[in-house]
């Protein structure tokens, strides 16, 4: 039986003897409801004041037997409170240690700062991709629920410089700055910049006058919740069919589409190969919408004389078992998801 289970049946055999040895006086010695309910009170927290008026050999004995009853029941009561007190103690403590292990080991993870609407949607993606991450969540409520889904979770404020530092931001790929306060997002992406100069930084824009405060701040992308969905909005209304194509390829579809930036690493083996050669769009029937050079050029709609370079980034779209094969053949792991 669970600690809180333990203590529930506990409360609830102490009423039992509260109420049972009410009733009882009143049966016995005919008092009022509330000297009944008294004298059982005073009876089983042992403070015994003075007896009820006209107390009878029978009532005494009736005491005697609620004496015994009630200490017993009081005794199991609090013994249960403190156990599952000490327990729940060690519990959290441990699992702070662990998790702080966990987090130890981690390289090249994400951190997501804050778990409010829009976190806990970027938690729920990370998770369905397998990614590692850290959240960093100050509300307890909230992060206790991310805690019980297997979550690595830190309990504290993301605008922390040594709260970063325990989520590893010296050795993470990226962070995601989504606090509700814009003020929050800003200094969280300062901190983040100056411990980790080449970390990714994607941060969220509650008002448009946040956006130029948080590239200059050193984020590498803004993101407007409200400036998005008002888009798809319109685009919903003037062009449905580009918008229904973006909704199957980005939010999972029974035709199971999907977008992916995919990196070519040094072993991928169509490296140093076109387009047409490498067997991208033959073999796997997937399109290449865009190729990413190193120095940030931008190819869209590449042709098939096109070669793929090592450290190229290929923005795919196509069938996602497919471009799971064509992440293994490029031997990295997906970094971003359009």
């Amino acid at each position: 039986m669970r600690p809180n289970e333990r203590l529930r049946l506990a409360l609830l055999a102490l009423l039992g003897v509260i109420v049972a040895g009410t009733v009882g006086y009143r049966l016995i010695g005919h008092w009022s409801w509330f000297d009944c309910f008294y004298m059982t009170l005073i009876t089983v927290a042992t403070i015994g004041y003075s007896e009820l008026p006209g107390m009878t050999e029978e009532a005494r004995y009736f005491t005697v037997g609620l004496i015994v009853v009630g200490l017993s029941a009081a005794g199991y009561a609090v013994s249960v409170a403190t156990q599952s007190v000490i327990q729940s103690e060690l519990v959290s403590t441990f699992g702070r240690r662990k998790v702080f292990r966990e987090i130890g080991k981690l390289r090249n993870h994400f951190i997501i700062c804050g778990a409010g609407r829009v976190g806990t949607r970027v938690v729920r993606e990370m998770a369905a991709r397998g990614a590692d991450f850290v959240v960093i969540e100050r509300n307890e409520a909230v992060a206790e629920r991310l805690l019980q889904q297997g979550h690595l979770v830190l309990i504290a404020d993301a605008t922390d410089e040594e709260t970063l530092r325990a989520a590893g931001i010296e050795h993470a790929q990226g962070i995601v700055c989504a606090a509700s306060s814009d003020a929050e997002n800003v200094y969280a992406t300062l901190i983040a910049r100056d411990l980790n100069p080449r970390i990714i930084i994607v941060a969220r824009a509650n008002e448009e006058s946040a956006e130029h405060k948080l590239v200059k701040a050193g984020a590498n992308k803004v993101v407007s919740p409200t400036r998005i969905g008002n888009y798809q909005m319109a685009q919903a209304l003037l062009r449905p069919a580009v918008s229904a194509f973006i909704e199957l390829t980005t939010t999972g579809d029974p035709l199971g589409l999907g977008f992916e930036e995919i990196r070519i690493g040094e072993s991928a083996s169509f490296a140093d190969r076109t387009l047409k050669d490498s067997g991208i769009r033959s073999d796997l029937d997937l399109i290449i919408v865009a190729i990413r050079r190193q120095g940030g050029e931008m190819i869209f709609n590449p042709s098939f004389d096109t070669v793929l370079r090592r450290g190229d980034r290929l923005i795919a779209v196509g069938k996602r078992e497919n471009l799971a094969r064509l992440e293994q053949l490029a031997a990295v792991q997906t970094q971003v998801r359009a």
